[in-house]
Protein backbone atom coordinates (compact mmCIF):
# COMPACT_ATOMS: atom_id res chain seq x y z
CA UNK A 1 0.00 0.00 0.00
CA UNK A 2 2.47 2.50 1.22
CA UNK A 3 4.43 1.69 -1.99
CA UNK A 4 1.93 2.10 -4.39
CA UNK A 5 1.24 5.60 -2.78
CA UNK A 6 5.04 6.75 -2.86
CA UNK A 7 4.74 5.64 -6.76
CA UNK A 8 1.79 8.13 -7.23
CA UNK A 9 4.16 10.86 -5.51
CA UNK A 10 6.83 10.12 -7.33
CA UNK A 11 4.50 9.99 -10.62
CA UNK A 12 3.23 13.59 -9.55
CA UNK A 13 6.52 15.22 -9.07
CA UNK A 14 7.81 13.97 -12.71
CA UNK A 15 5.29 17.21 -13.59
CA UNK A 16 7.73 19.53 -11.39
CA UNK A 17 11.48 17.31 -12.17
CA UNK A 18 12.56 15.85 -14.72
CA UNK A 19 12.98 11.93 -13.82
CA UNK A 20 13.62 10.40 -17.11
CA UNK A 21 16.89 9.15 -15.46
CA UNK A 22 15.24 7.32 -12.83
CA UNK A 23 15.89 3.81 -12.69
CA UNK A 24 13.75 2.54 -9.80
CA UNK A 25 12.45 3.14 -6.58
CA UNK A 26 12.83 1.20 -3.22
CA UNK A 27 10.73 1.46 -0.12
CA UNK A 28 11.97 -0.67 2.90
CA UNK A 29 11.20 -1.11 6.00
CA UNK A 30 15.05 -2.46 6.67
CA UNK A 31 16.81 0.66 4.93
CA UNK A 32 19.82 -0.11 5.73
CA UNK A 33 19.45 -4.18 4.23
CA UNK A 34 17.97 -1.87 0.82
CA UNK A 35 21.30 0.07 0.64
CA UNK A 36 23.57 -2.65 1.39
CA UNK A 37 22.00 -4.78 -1.20
CA UNK A 38 20.85 -2.36 -3.76
CA UNK A 39 22.40 -3.37 -7.39
CA UNK A 40 24.69 -0.26 -8.55
CA UNK A 41 25.62 -2.33 -11.81
CA UNK A 42 29.68 -2.09 -11.29
CA UNK A 43 31.78 -3.73 -8.61
CA UNK A 44 32.62 -1.60 -5.44
CA UNK A 45 34.15 -1.98 -1.99
CA UNK A 46 32.10 0.62 -0.85
CA UNK A 47 28.70 -0.55 0.77
CA UNK A 48 26.04 2.31 1.03
CA UNK A 49 24.89 3.00 4.82
CA UNK A 50 22.37 5.31 6.02
CA UNK A 51 23.61 8.51 7.80
CA UNK A 52 23.56 8.27 11.47
CA UNK A 53 23.95 10.00 14.23
CA UNK A 54 23.27 13.91 14.37
CA UNK A 55 21.22 13.63 11.14
CA UNK A 56 19.21 10.18 10.66
CA UNK A 57 19.46 9.05 6.88
CA UNK A 58 15.48 8.69 5.55
CA UNK A 59 16.45 8.31 2.17
CA UNK A 60 19.19 7.97 -0.64
CA UNK A 61 19.29 8.45 -4.34
CA UNK A 62 22.47 6.78 -5.66
CA UNK A 63 23.67 6.68 -8.99
CA UNK A 64 23.79 3.33 -10.54
CA UNK A 65 24.79 1.86 -14.25
CA UNK A 66 22.90 0.10 -16.11
CA UNK A 67 23.78 -0.97 -19.90
CA UNK A 68 26.45 1.34 -19.47
CA UNK A 69 24.07 4.39 -19.10
CA UNK A 70 24.11 6.33 -15.53
CA UNK A 71 20.47 6.65 -13.61
CA UNK A 72 19.57 6.91 -10.19
CA UNK A 73 17.85 5.18 -8.28
CA UNK A 74 15.59 6.23 -4.77
CA UNK A 75 15.68 4.48 -1.97
CA UNK A 76 13.40 5.34 0.94
CA UNK A 77 13.15 4.37 4.35
CA UNK A 78 9.40 3.10 4.43
CA UNK A 79 9.29 4.47 8.09
CA UNK A 80 9.38 8.07 7.42
CA UNK A 81 6.83 7.84 4.49
CA UNK A 82 4.15 5.82 5.94
CA UNK A 83 1.86 9.32 7.06
CA UNK A 84 1.55 9.84 2.93
CA UNK A 85 -1.30 7.59 3.25
CA UNK A 86 -3.08 10.30 5.56
CA UNK A 87 -2.85 13.91 4.31
CA UNK A 88 -3.99 14.85 7.94
CA UNK A 89 -1.64 13.11 9.58
CA UNK A 90 0.82 15.96 11.23
CA UNK A 91 4.23 14.35 9.83
CA UNK A 92 2.32 14.03 6.23
CA UNK A 93 4.31 17.70 4.65
CA UNK A 94 7.24 15.94 6.11
CA UNK A 95 7.03 12.61 3.84
CA UNK A 96 6.24 14.82 1.16
CA UNK A 97 9.06 16.56 1.40
CA UNK A 98 11.55 13.50 1.43
CA UNK A 99 9.85 12.29 -2.16
CA UNK A 100 10.36 16.16 -2.99
CA UNK A 101 14.29 16.23 -2.11
CA UNK A 102 15.05 12.86 -3.47
CA UNK A 103 13.26 13.48 -6.92
CA UNK A 104 15.21 16.56 -6.85
CA UNK A 105 18.43 14.52 -6.67
CA UNK A 106 17.61 12.06 -9.88
CA UNK A 107 17.24 15.51 -11.69
CA UNK A 108 20.16 17.18 -10.40
CA UNK A 109 22.10 13.90 -11.08
CA UNK A 110 20.50 13.63 -15.07
CA UNK A 111 21.96 17.30 -15.59
CA UNK A 112 25.44 16.92 -14.27
CA UNK A 113 25.68 13.67 -16.54
CA UNK A 114 24.57 15.04 -19.77
CA UNK A 115 26.55 17.98 -19.16
CA UNK A 116 29.89 16.37 -18.33
CA UNK A 117 29.53 12.66 -19.19
CA UNK A 118 31.61 9.96 -18.20
CA UNK A 119 32.64 11.63 -14.56
CA UNK A 120 29.95 10.01 -11.83
CA UNK A 121 30.86 6.67 -10.50
CA UNK A 122 33.47 6.46 -13.54
CA UNK A 123 36.41 8.79 -12.97
CA UNK A 124 39.74 7.45 -12.02
CA UNK A 125 41.49 9.58 -8.81
CA UNK A 126 44.85 10.15 -8.95
CA UNK A 127 45.56 9.83 -5.18
CA UNK A 128 42.97 10.16 -1.82
CA UNK A 129 43.16 13.91 -1.97
CA UNK A 130 41.83 13.56 -5.59
CA UNK A 131 39.03 11.64 -4.07
CA UNK A 132 38.45 13.70 -1.21
CA UNK A 133 37.65 16.84 -2.81
CA UNK A 134 35.63 15.08 -5.41
CA UNK A 135 33.35 13.36 -1.93
CA UNK A 136 33.15 16.75 -0.87
CA UNK A 137 32.00 18.93 -4.26
CA UNK A 138 29.32 16.27 -5.45
CA UNK A 139 28.17 16.36 -1.82
CA UNK A 140 27.96 19.85 -1.33
CA UNK A 141 26.54 20.48 -4.80
CA UNK A 142 23.81 17.86 -4.51
CA UNK A 143 22.39 18.96 -1.39
CA UNK A 144 22.52 22.86 -2.27
CA UNK A 145 20.57 21.93 -5.73
CA UNK A 146 18.39 19.48 -3.98
CA UNK A 147 17.34 21.50 -0.91
CA UNK A 148 17.08 24.70 -3.45
CA UNK A 149 14.67 22.76 -6.16
CA UNK A 150 12.65 21.14 -3.08
CA UNK A 151 11.79 23.83 -1.59
CA UNK A 152 8.37 24.69 -1.21
CA UNK A 153 7.18 21.15 -1.43
CA UNK A 154 6.20 19.58 1.54
CA UNK A 155 7.51 21.05 4.65
CA UNK A 156 9.49 23.91 5.66
CA UNK A 157 12.82 22.76 6.45
CA UNK A 158 15.37 26.25 7.25
CA UNK A 159 14.89 25.34 11.18
CA UNK A 160 16.37 21.95 10.77
CA UNK A 161 19.05 22.68 8.56
CA UNK A 162 20.17 26.00 10.41
CA UNK A 163 20.07 24.28 13.72
CA UNK A 164 22.33 21.23 12.39
CA UNK A 165 24.86 23.96 10.46
CA UNK A 166 25.38 25.87 13.74
CA UNK A 167 25.85 22.28 15.49
CA UNK A 168 28.40 21.18 13.24
CA UNK A 169 30.18 24.52 13.20
CA UNK A 170 31.03 24.01 17.18
CA UNK A 171 32.32 20.26 16.33
CA UNK A 172 33.80 20.07 13.41
CA UNK A 173 37.30 21.21 14.34
CA UNK A 174 37.11 19.56 17.51
CA UNK A 175 36.47 16.38 15.69
CA UNK A 176 39.21 16.91 12.90
CA UNK A 177 41.49 17.83 16.19
CA UNK A 178 40.75 14.70 17.71
CA UNK A 179 41.84 12.38 14.59
CA UNK A 180 45.21 14.42 14.62
CA UNK A 181 45.67 13.24 18.22
CA UNK A 182 45.14 9.83 17.23
CA UNK A 183 47.06 10.13 14.33
CA UNK A 184 50.10 10.42 16.53
CA UNK A 185 49.72 7.50 17.97
CA UNK A 186 48.65 5.43 15.40
CA UNK A 187 50.79 6.94 12.52
CA UNK A 188 48.60 6.72 9.20
CA UNK A 189 48.71 9.74 7.54
CA UNK A 190 46.19 8.31 4.99
CA UNK A 191 43.46 7.45 7.63
CA UNK A 192 43.72 11.11 9.37
CA UNK A 193 43.64 13.20 6.08
CA UNK A 194 40.41 11.15 5.23
CA UNK A 195 39.11 11.56 8.51
CA UNK A 196 39.96 15.42 8.45
CA UNK A 197 38.40 15.96 5.31
CA UNK A 198 34.99 14.21 6.31
CA UNK A 199 34.98 16.33 9.25
CA UNK A 200 35.30 19.29 7.34
CA UNK A 201 33.83 18.49 4.22
CA UNK A 202 30.34 17.23 6.37
CA UNK A 203 30.47 21.22 7.95
CA UNK A 204 30.31 22.56 4.28
CA UNK A 205 27.58 19.89 3.00
CA UNK A 206 25.22 21.15 5.80
CA UNK A 207 26.21 24.72 4.97
CA UNK A 208 25.17 23.53 1.29
CA UNK A 209 21.80 22.26 2.65
CA UNK A 210 21.01 25.49 4.51
CA UNK A 211 22.15 27.71 1.69
CA UNK A 212 20.08 26.02 -0.85
CA UNK A 213 16.98 25.85 1.14
CA UNK A 214 17.43 29.77 1.70
CA UNK A 215 17.40 30.30 -1.84
CA UNK A 216 15.00 27.94 -2.66
CA UNK A 217 12.24 29.92 -0.05
CA UNK A 218 13.96 33.13 -1.25
CA UNK A 219 15.04 33.69 2.11
CA UNK A 220 17.56 36.54 2.91
CA UNK A 221 21.06 35.52 4.01
CA UNK A 222 21.82 37.94 6.68
CA UNK A 223 18.38 37.88 7.83
CA UNK A 224 18.60 34.64 10.18
CA UNK A 225 19.57 36.10 13.33
CA UNK A 226 20.42 33.33 15.57
CA UNK A 227 22.44 31.97 12.56
CA UNK A 228 23.85 35.42 12.21
CA UNK A 229 25.12 35.58 16.06
CA UNK A 230 26.28 31.75 15.38
CA UNK A 231 28.75 32.92 12.52
CA UNK A 232 29.51 36.30 14.07
CA UNK A 233 33.42 35.47 14.75
CA UNK A 234 34.05 32.28 13.82
CA UNK A 235 36.52 30.60 11.82
CA UNK A 236 34.05 29.10 9.69
CA UNK A 237 32.89 32.46 8.73
CA UNK A 238 34.94 33.30 5.44
CA UNK A 239 34.48 29.68 4.18
CA UNK A 240 31.07 30.29 4.28
CA UNK A 241 31.01 33.22 2.59
CA UNK A 242 33.56 31.05 -0.48
CA UNK A 243 30.86 28.24 -0.20
CA UNK A 244 27.86 30.63 -0.60
CA UNK A 245 29.41 32.43 -3.95
CA UNK A 246 30.26 29.01 -5.27
CA UNK A 247 27.02 27.12 -5.19
CA UNK A 248 25.22 30.39 -6.64
CA UNK A 249 27.75 30.57 -9.63
CA UNK A 250 27.27 27.12 -10.23
CA UNK A 251 23.98 27.49 -10.09
CA UNK A 252 23.65 30.28 -12.37
CA UNK A 253 24.85 28.11 -15.19
CA UNK A 254 22.62 24.43 -14.06
CA UNK A 255 23.29 22.54 -16.69
CA UNK A 256 25.17 24.05 -18.81
CA UNK A 257 28.26 23.29 -17.44
CA UNK A 258 31.08 22.75 -19.97
CA UNK A 259 33.47 21.23 -18.01
CA UNK A 260 34.21 21.15 -14.01
CA UNK A 261 36.38 23.66 -13.35
CA UNK A 262 33.40 25.72 -11.55
CA UNK A 263 32.76 22.88 -9.60
CA UNK A 264 36.48 23.29 -8.56
CA UNK A 265 35.81 25.67 -6.72
CA UNK A 266 33.71 23.98 -3.81
CA UNK A 267 37.23 21.74 -3.54
CA UNK A 268 39.77 24.59 -3.31
CA UNK A 269 37.32 25.73 0.06
CA UNK A 270 37.90 22.00 1.89
CA UNK A 271 41.69 21.84 0.91
CA UNK A 272 41.84 25.39 2.31
CA UNK A 273 39.64 24.28 5.65
CA UNK A 274 41.61 21.26 6.53
CA UNK A 275 45.01 22.80 5.91
CA UNK A 276 43.93 25.80 8.31
CA UNK A 277 42.85 22.99 10.63
CA UNK A 278 46.84 21.52 10.90
CA UNK A 279 47.29 19.08 7.62
CA UNK A 280 49.31 20.38 4.97
CA UNK A 281 49.25 18.67 1.53
CA UNK A 282 51.81 18.71 -1.05
CA UNK A 283 51.98 17.35 -4.69
CA UNK A 284 55.19 16.04 -5.52
CA UNK A 285 56.93 16.18 -8.61
CA UNK A 286 56.71 12.14 -8.84
CA UNK A 287 52.86 12.41 -8.59
CA UNK A 288 52.76 11.36 -5.06
CA UNK A 289 51.91 13.78 -2.24
CA UNK A 290 53.67 14.95 0.89
CA UNK A 291 51.71 15.68 4.04
CA UNK A 292 52.83 18.12 6.97
CA UNK A 293 51.03 17.74 9.95
CA UNK A 294 52.81 20.07 12.42
CA UNK A 295 52.23 20.03 16.10
CA UNK A 296 49.78 22.66 17.90
CA UNK A 297 48.92 22.14 21.54
CA UNK A 298 44.97 21.31 20.13
CA UNK A 299 46.54 18.34 17.99
CA UNK A 300 48.59 16.95 20.57
CA UNK A 301 47.40 13.42 22.87
CA UNK A 302 49.58 14.01 26.36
Amino acid sequence: MIATQIGQVVRQFSRVFNLSELDGVTVAEDYAQALAELDRGYESSHTLTPSEGAVVGVAMTPSVLRDGMLKSHIVFNAQYLWPLLDDTHPDFQSALHIVAHECAHVEITGKFEAAIPGVLLRKCFRDIRDRARSDVILACWDEYAATRLSAGFGEDPTEGYEETLIKHMGTARQEANESIKAYRLHGDVEKVYCEACRAYGNLLKYAAYYLGNLAGHGLELYKRPNFDAALDGHWFKAYFHRLYEACNTIAAQYGTWRDQGVFEVIGDIADDMVAEGGILCTSLQDGGLYFDIPLTPETVPW
